[in-house]
């Protein structure tokens, strides 16, 4: 269950449509895996958070100092692979339509496990302005 293993799943389906690679970003990292670790503790797969500053996948993006004029979020929770997290995810229409998107650059992963073992999963992908 690598974040590279999904960065690759995800470049080779990118590839199979003409959209340029994504790079791995640390700062997308930062939101993405904060996000998960707010679905593990709360138990709930959503795109929101409760808490101030950081509802959206916008604002947890900026409060992880990443500047963007696109961004995007998949979630899943249950898949214990990175395969069949990505197989999920290309198999329905709006998660699909994220991965492929030509207009995002840029990629951050996180994933966390809740108090039963369940994991959940979040990607985060945007653009900076002017790219």
């Amino acid at each position: 269950m690598t974040r590279k293993e999904i960065v690759t799943l995800c470049n080779q389906h990118r590839q199979s449509v003409n959209a340029p690679p994504l790079t791995y970003h640390s700062r997308l990292h930062r939101a993405a895996q904060c996000h998960a670790n707010y679905m593990a503790k709360t138990q709930h797969m959503s795109h929101d958070e409760n808490i101030a500053g950081v509802k959206t996948v916008g604002e947890r993006a900026h409060k992880a100092n990443y500047s963007w004029n696109i961004i995007g979020e998949n979630v899943a929770a249950g898949q214990t692979s990175a395969s069949s997290v990505m197989n999920d995810w290309m198999h329905s229409e709006g998660h699909r339509k994220n991965i492929l998107n030509g207009r995002f650059r840029n990629i951050g992963l996180g994933f966390a496990k809740d108090a039963n073992g369940v994991i959940y999963w979040c990607m985060v992908l945007g653009s900076w302005p002017g790219a």
